[in-house]
C-alpha cells in the first residue's frame, strides 16, 4: 500500500488522519495490534482515525515508531500543529449545538481576552454587525447553508453573534477593529441594510472599549494582507477563510504570530479613527441613501 504523502500548506486535521491511517495500514496492522505496540487501548486508535479524538505528541511519536517509521516523527509533529490550529466549518456546525455553539466558543476565546482586534478589507466584522446584516451575510453562497445549516441554525447563529457583542460594552477591554473603506461600501446585503449597519457603526464609535478605525480608499495600505484576520491579546491570530479557520499561537508559531501583530499596527496607525473615521462613515451612508432615493424614483 502506497502511504498517502503529507502536503505542505495543508496540513489538515483530515491530512494528519489520512497520514497516520496510511502508515497503519501500510505497516499490515489492525488497531488492536497497533494499540499494542504504542501501548495504549485500542479505542484511543479508533477514536484518533474517527475524529472523535486529537492525538497528543506522545500518540505521534508512538503511532510512527510502532509502524516501522521512527523517522517520519518530525514530519507528523509539525502536521499535528497545523492541524491543532485549524477548524473547519463543515466540522464545526455539525457538531452539537452547531453554529451557535460555535458562536459560544468565540465569545468564550474574547471574554478571556483583554484585548480584542480585526482587520476587514471589505465586511463589516461579527462584533459590530447588525442582526439583518449578520443575516444576509451568512445566508451568501459558501455561508451557513452550504454546510447544511437551515433557517433555525442561522436564526441560533445570529442570537450567538449579538450575544458577544455585549463585550463592547465592557470599559475593561480594549477592542480594535480597523476596516477598509470597501467594508463601508461593498454591497454584498441590500442597500438598506448596509445603510442600517452603517448608522449602527455610528451610533457604536463612542463607546469606551471600542477603537473603530477605517482606512480611506485613498490612503496606502502599509500591510501585506489579502484577508481579514483577529487578534487576541498578542497570544493568538484567527484567519479565516470560506472552509474554515486557522489559529496561529504564540507558543507554537511566534514568529507568525509577530508577523500579524506588526501588520495589524501599522493597519491601525493607517487608519483614521474619530471624528475622521465617522466623516468617512457618514460619507459612504450619504452616498447610499443617495443611491437608494434614486432607486425610489
Amino acid at each position: 500500500m502506497t502511504i498517502p504523502p503529507s502536503t505542505p500548506g495543508r496540513a489538515s486535521r483530515a491530512a494528519l488522519i489520512a497520514r497516520l491511517t496510511g502508515l497503519r495500514e501500510a505497516a499490515g496492522l489492525s488497531e488492536n495490534a497497533l494499540a499494542k505496540r504504542m501501548g495504549v487501548v485500542q479505542s484511543r486508535v479508533w477514536k484518533i482515525r474517527q475524529s472523535q479524538l486529537m492525538p497528543n505528541e506522545d500518540d505521534i511519536t508512538a503511532w510512527a515508531e510502532a509502524t516501522g517509521r521512527p523517522e517520519l516523527a518530525g514530519e507528523l509533529a509539525e502536521m499535528l500543529k497545523a492541524a491543532r490550529g485549524e477548524q473547519q466549518f463543515s466540522t464545526a456546525y455539525r457538531q452539537r449545538g452547531g453554529a451557535a455553539a460555535y458562536e459560544d466558543r468565540v465569545r468564550a476565546v474574547e471574554e478571556r481576552s483583554a484585548r480584542i482586534g480585526e482587520f476587514e478589507v471589505a465586511v463589516i466584522p461579527g462584533l459590530l454587525q447588525t442582526a439583518a446584516y449578520c443575516r444576509e451575510v451568512v445566508s451568501l453562497p459558501g455561508g451557513l447553508r452550504a454546510w447544511g445549516m437551515d433557517d433555525a441554525g442561522i436564526a441560533a447563529k445570529i442570537s450567538g453573534r449579538l450575544r458577544r457583542q455585549e463585550i463592547l460594552h465592557d470599559p475593561a477591554k480594549r477592542i480594535q477593529m480597523v476596516l477598509g473603506e470597501a467594508a463601508l461600501r461593498t454591497r454584498i446585503v441590500p442597500p438598506a441594510v448596509l445603510a442600517g449597519q452603517l448608522a449602527k457603526l455610528l451610533s457604536l464609535l463612542r463607546l469606551p472599549a471600542l477603537e473603530l478605525g477605517v482606512i480611506p480608499f485613498g490612503q496606502q495600505v502599509p500591510a501585506y494582507t489579502l484577508g481579514g484576520f483577529r487578534v487576541y491579546d498578542d497570544d493568538m491570530i484567527t484567519v479565516e477563510s470560506i472552509a474554515g479557520e486557522r489559529d496561529f499561537t504564540a507558543d507554537q508559531e511566534p514568529e507568525a504570530v509577530a508577523a500579524f501583530l506588526e501588520a495589524f499596527e501599522a493597519l491601525r496607525q493607517a487608519a483614521r479613527a474619530g471624528i475622521d473615521a465617522e466623516a468617512i462613515i457618514q460619507q459612504a451612508l450619504g452616498d447610499l441613501e443617495g443611491g437608494i432615493e434614486e432607486i425610489r424614483r
